[in-house]
């Protein structure tokens, strides 16, 4: 398996413009659903509660998708210098976590989150727990989960490949609607 993936962060795609917009989404899908699952299980195993501390309805939480194609934007490029990538996810992570927050309770004058009391935290919307877990997700997107991606993308039609990546951008599209209807008014 660990020579699987080094031989996967060791090629180079060149892929068409298509094929790289699925991939983005498929990233942000996956962010997204990984961020619901690690909330999820903090949750649980920490308050013994089953919550669901997403914004919207469905099991994902966006800002961990949209975490996801910042830190694969901004950080593929020192991809050889695993310390630059795990400490610049967390500062990229750290300044979304907090827009996003500040954002939020500005809208709704709700806190979807609050670290106030933790160690290190600004404003009770970022803390050092939290940037160090997505700096450790950050080395796992782009040593991990991006080359697995590139490479099952180079199996696919590139049209048919973002037609089901769109699907479920479309599904999620479809949630926020519903969600801002029903659930979080503006």
């Amino acid at each position: 398996m660990i020579d699987t993936l080094k031989e996967l962060n060791k090629k180079e795609y060149d892929f068409d413009t298509v094929t790289k917009i699925g991939n983005y989404f498929f990233i942000f899908l996956i962010g997204s659903f990984a961020g619901y699952i690690y909330e999820f299980l903090f949750y649980l195993l920490v308050d013994h509660k089953l919550v669901n501390s997403g914004f919207l309805y469905g099991p994902y939480i966006p800002v961990y998708g949209t975490g996801a194609i910042l830190m694969l934007l901004l950080l593929k490029r020192f991809k050889k210098h695993p310390l630059v990538v795990f400490l610049l996810a967390m500062l990229v992570t750290g300044v979304l976590e907090y827009i996003t927050g500040a954002f939020m309770y500005e809208l709704y004058h709700r806190r979807w989150w609050d670290y106030t009391g933790l160690f290190l935290n600004i404003d009770g919307y970022v803390c050092l727990r939290s940037v160090f877990t997505f700096g450790i997700g950050g080395l796992l997107l782009i040593y991990i989960i991006d080359p697995i991606i590139c490479m099952i993308s180079t199996k696919y039609n590139s049209n048919k490949y973002l037609m089901v990546a769109s699907c479920g951008i479309l599904i999620m599209v479809l949630d926020l609607t519903l969600t801002l209807i029903f659930r979080n008014k503006l």
